[in-house]
């Protein structure tokens, strides 16, 4: 009590390995009381650009926080021999063509029975050959129509899934691909429009790379987003479309005015010994770029009555 009298801080402010934990204030002169936390900045939407292959890379076309479209190339890089290799294999892949060659040769043992089926038919009309022979020639073509039928489902499926690798293959590597035609060199390309927000230090020209999950990173920093974890007693307190006024430390002198645009309706922590803590988000305007994904921000919001 005596430090909240004096003014001073007390454990559990600020962010150095702990959630940000919301802070009730003294009623301002208006009377109408705050609530305060603290909040890191994120970005409202970001793409991961993965390196899919094998490869050496021959030219690095953007920088961290160059702005981009979708679409654009953001590195090209020449494909390593077992990596073409590999996109040829999925590109004709062998069971298509062991299929193709199994409904070839029903086909073709097809059309000897469907020969001899109608001449026993002719036959046993004129009373000149058992009945037997005609119906076992029946029943070995009726398997084979059987079997002809499975095959044809099952290579459907096939080419549809090879059809379908296909558009993936040409969308890792940045261009439309055929059986037969790999492109030496291919390029990473962005999946929607923003900043580049984060490049790989190991993404340099003439390095030879292994496949990776993260080469790039773009992201849409207008707007941007809050996000933060409020004290149970404050969190039933905050209310969608609530606005906000945001400051942080790394730009004094400025203010940015924020909108409630999510709240969590579940606790972070579920045991009963464990004080509760909700996620809240926030959006916050942009146009300037002024704010940056992982920087620290205090959030003031207003209760009304």
């Amino acid at each position: 009590m005596l430090a909240i009298c004096l003014g001073l801080s007390l454990p559990g402010d600020g962010f150095a390995g702990e959630a940000p934990v919301t802070r009730a204030t003294t009623p301002p002169a208006n009377g109408e009381p705050e609530i305060i936390f603290n909040a890191k900045v994120f970005c409202s939407l970001k793409r991961r650009i993965e390196l899919p292959f094998k490869g050496v890379i021959t030219a690095l076309k953007v920088h961290s926080g160059q702005q981009v479209k979708a679409g654009d190339v953001l590195a090209t890089y020449r494909l390593a021999p077992e990596a073409r290799m590999a996109i040829q294999q999925r590109l004709s892949p062998p069971q298509l063509a062991e299929m193709e060659m199994k409904l070839s040769a029903v086909q073709r043992n097809m059309v000897p029975l469907k020969n001899k089926q109608r001449e026993l038919n002719q036959l046993v009309q004129k009373k000149l050959a058992p009945s037997q022979g005609l119906a076992q020639v029946n029943e070995e073509l009726q398997f084979l129509v059987r079997e002809k039928a499975t095959l044809q489902e099952r290579l459907k499926k096939d080419r549809q899934l090879a059809q379908q690798d296909q558009e993936v293959l040409s969308s890792l590597v940045g261009t439309a691909l055929k059986p037969g035609q790999v492109p030496r060199e291919v390029s990473l390309k962005a999946p929607c429009s923003g900043y580049v927000v984060w490049v790989n230090p190991e993404m340099r020209e003439g390095a030879e790379l292994n496949p990776m999950p993260a080469a790039f990173q773009v992201g849409v920093m207008d707007p941007m987003l809050l996000r933060a974890q409020a004290f149970e007693i404050e969190a039933l307190q905050v209310k969608i479309g609530q606005k906000a006024d945001v400051t942080l430390d790394a730009l004094p002198g400025k203010k940015f005015q924020a909108t409630v645009s999510r709240v969590a309706w579940s606790s972070i922590a579920t045991g009963p010994e464990q004080p509760a803590y909700y996620e809240v988000e926030l959006k916050v305007p942009n146009p300037d770029l002024d704010l940056k994904e992982g920087l620290k921000a205090r959030i003031v919001l207003r209760k009304s009555e």
